[in-house]
């Protein structure tokens, strides 16, 4: 599997291949080819370049960006409960 959002990550943090190699321990040449496609990337290779973007796994991945409220203010068993006539079905 190839990340396909490795390259425009990396670029929008303004970092350059040399520097995501130093900040997450993984070779150059391999993030090299992981942007282009030319090798598959370990579940450990994607925890340390996320670390050393400083993103979450997932945003390498394509998933969602997002993934908790920025405040840390609200947890799941906190969200008030819907009722079953307030809960909506579909796309």
């Amino acid at each position: 599997m190839d990340l396909p959002r490795l390259r425009r990550i990396r670029q929008g943090a303004v970092m350059s291949q040399e520097e995501l190699a130093e900040r997450s321990g993984v070779a150059r040449d391999t993030i090299s080819k992981l942007e282009t496609g030319r090798r598959g990337a370990y579940p450990s290779t994607i925890r340390k370049l996320a670390a050393g973007l400083e993103v979450q796994p997932q945003m390498l991945m394509g998933g969602v960006e997002y993934l908790e409220d920025p405040e840390g203010e609200h947890s799941e068993k906190e969200l008030p409960k819907k009722s079953e006539r307030d809960r909506r079905v579909g796309f």
